[in-house]
C-alpha cells in the first residue's frame, strides 16, 4: 500500500510539519535539530500506522459481510421414526433395521372380506419356524362387522419387539386348553374385530392374523399353522390403539 501524503493524513499532520520545520531551521546547527526531526518522523509513523489499521479493519469488515458469520451447529437429532397412529418405538439394542416395505396399515385389507381370522391367503403367512430375522412389525386392528369394516388402530414396533413376538408365538401349542369351547350359530361365530401382524422380512411383508373375538376359534394363524391364544405375545403389541377393549376369548384370558 502506498504511503499516504500530508493531504491524506489530514490538516493536523500538515500543521505539525510546518511548526516543526521552523524549529528545525532555527536549531539546525545544534543537537536539537536532530531531536526535532526524530520526533516529527516518529509522529508521522504513528499516524501512518493508525490510518493503515483503519483501512484493514474496513476491508475485513467488508469480507465478513460477504461471507457471513459462521452458522451455529444444529445439535438436535431425531431418535426414533414415527409410524402410524398408536405406537411407535425405536430399536434400543442396535438390532438390524431397515425401512418397512409397508408405510402403514392398509385401509382395505384381505381380512376385511376373508370371512374369519383363520383365512390367511396362501403365500402371505409368516413361517415362524424360519431362522430369518424380522426387521420390524406393524400391528393393525380391524373392525370386521359387515357393512362397517374399517381400520381401528395401528402400532409400529422395532426389530427387537418383532422378534420377541415371533419367539413368543412359535413355542405355543395349537390351542389354549384354558379357554372355553363355545357352541354358537354362524351369525355369532364371526368376530367383530381382529388384528393383523405385518412383519417386515427379507422376502417382503409376511403376516400373522390374531383372533380373540367371535366364538369359533382364537389364536395366531399363519395360513399353514395355528397357535393358541396366550397372553405372553399379546402383551408385546397390545398397546395404544391396537389394544382392544375386550373380546369373547379375551374376556376369559388373564394377563394380557
Amino acid at each position: 500500500m502506498p504511503e499516504p501524503d500530508e493531504h491524506e493524513l489530514g490538516p493536523q499532520i500538515a500543521d505539525a510539519f510546518q511548526s516543526k520545520a521552523h524549529t528545525v531551521q532555527g536549531l539546525r546547527g545544534s543537537g536539537y535539530a536532530r531531536e526535532a526531526r526524530r520526533r516529527v518522523h516518529k509522529r508521522r509513523q504513528r499516524l501512518t500506522m493508525a490510518a493503515a489499521a483503519v483501512v484493514v479493519v474496513v476491508a475485513i469488515g467488508g469480507v465478513w459481510g460477504v461471507i457471513g458469520a459462521p452458522s451455529p451447529m444444529n445439535s438436535s437429532a431425531s431418535d426414533s421414526s414415527t409410524g402410524a397412529a398408536g405406537v411407535s418405538e425405536a430399536d434400543p439394542k442396535g438390532l438390524p433395521e431397515r425401512p418397512a416395505e409397508a408405510s402403514g396399515c392398509p385401509e382395505q385389507h384381505p381380512i376385511l372380506t376373508a370371512g374369519n381370522h383363520e383365512a390367511v391367503p396362501p403365500g402371505t403367512g409368516l413361517d415362524l419356524d424360519s431362522t430369518s430375522p424380522v426387521f420390524g412389525l406393524q400391528a393393525c386392528r380391524y373392525r370386521l362387522v359387515e357393512g362397517a369394516q374399517m381400520l381401528l388402530g395401528s402400532g409400529t414396533f422395532n426389530a427387537s419387539t418383532a422378534q420377541q413376538v415371533v419367539d413368543a408365538i412359535k413355542v405355543l401349542p395349537e390351542r389354549n386348553p384354558g379357554l372355553p369351547v363355545f357352541k354358537c350359530t354362524p351369525e355369532t361365530a364371526r368376530p367383530k374385530e381382529a388384528i393383523v401382524l405385518r412383519f417386515d422380512t427379507t422376502t417382503g411383508i409376511r403376516e400373522v392374523w390374531v383372533g380373540y373375538d367371535g366364538c369359533s376359534s382364537a389364536g395366531f394363524f399363519t395360513g399353514t399353522r395355528s397357535y393358541g391364544l396366550y397372553a405372553a405375545p399379546l402383551k408385546l403389541f397390545l398397546r395404544g390403539t391396537v389394544r382392544p377393549s375386550g373380546g369373547i376369548y379375551l374376556d376369559h384370558l388373564k394377563g394380557w
